[in-house]
C-alpha cells in the first residue's frame, strides 16, 4: 500500500532493493474535506516514475475512495484495509501486504489490530468463495524506523518528491505543505 509519503516511499525502495518479490504497488486516492488527494497523487506519480527508472520493474495500480460529500474526515487506515483486501484478491499469489506504519505512530498497536480485523473479515468472505491465498500476512518493513532514519536511507531528490501534508495549500498550479498539520510537524527537521 503506497501513499507517496516518506514512510511508504522508504518502504517501497527497501522492498525493491532488498527483495526479489514481485511487487504490486497500490495507491488509494483518498478524497475528503482535507483536499490532499491531488497533491498526494502528483507526488505518487513522480515517485513511481523515479523508482521505475532506477529500480527493477513493479506493477502499479490505484483506486479512489471519495468521501468529499462527508463533513467528517474518515478513518484512513480502515479504508486502507478494505482496499488492501480487494487488491490482494486481484493479485494472483498475493500472500503479503506491506504497510508503512511506524512504531512511533499514534496508537499504532490498536490501529493495526483494528485494520487487520477489517481486512480479515472481508478476506474471509472471499475465502468462502475459494478466492485468494489461504493466508495473507501483513508486514511492516519500516516499523522500527524514525522519519529521520527513513529520510537518511533515501536519495535527497526522492525525499523531496514525497508528500505528507494533510491540509495542502494551493498556490497557482502548485501545492505547498500547510506546515501545521500532524504530518507536517512529524517531518520537521528532516
Amino acid at each position: 500500500m503506497f501513499s507517496g509519503g516518506l514512510d511508504s516511499t522508504a518502504m517501497l525502495v527497501q522492498l525493491l532493493g532488498e527483495t526479489r518479490d514481485e511487487l504490486r504497488v497500490h495507491h488509494i486516492r483518498m478524497v475528503n474535506r482535507e483536499a490532499r488527494a491531488q497533491a498526494e497523487h502528483s507526488a505518487v506519480e513522480r515517485i513511481v516514475a523515479w523508482c521505475r527508472e532506477r529500480y527493477r520493474p513493479f506493477r502499479y495500480s490505484e483506486s479512489a475512495v471519495d468521501f468529499s460529500a462527508l463533513e467528517a474526515i474518515p478513518i484512513d487506515y480502515l479504508s486502507i484495509a478494505f482496499v488492501a483486501c480487494q487488491v490482494a484478491i486481484d493479485t494472483p499469489r498475493c500472500d503479503r501486504i506491506a504497510v508503512a506504519a511506524l512504531a512511533r505512530d499514534t496508537d499504532i498497536e490498536n490501529r493495526s489490530a483494528r485494520q487487520r480485523r477489517v481486512f480479515d473479515t472481508l478476506y474471509e468472505c472471499y475465502r468462502a468463495r475459494k478466492l485468494g491465498e489461504p493466508e495473507v500476512q501483513w508486514i511492516y518493513p519500516v516499523y522500527h524506523s524514525t522519519k529521520r532514519e527513513l529520510a537518511a536511507t533515501l536519495p535527497r531528490e526522492l525525499v523531496e518528491l514525497t508528500w505528507s501534508c494533510r491540509r495542502p495549500v494551493r498556490e497557482a498550479e502548485q501545492w505547498r505543505p500547510c506546515g501545521a498539520c500532524k504530518a507536517c510537524l512529524a517531518r520537521q527537521g528532516i
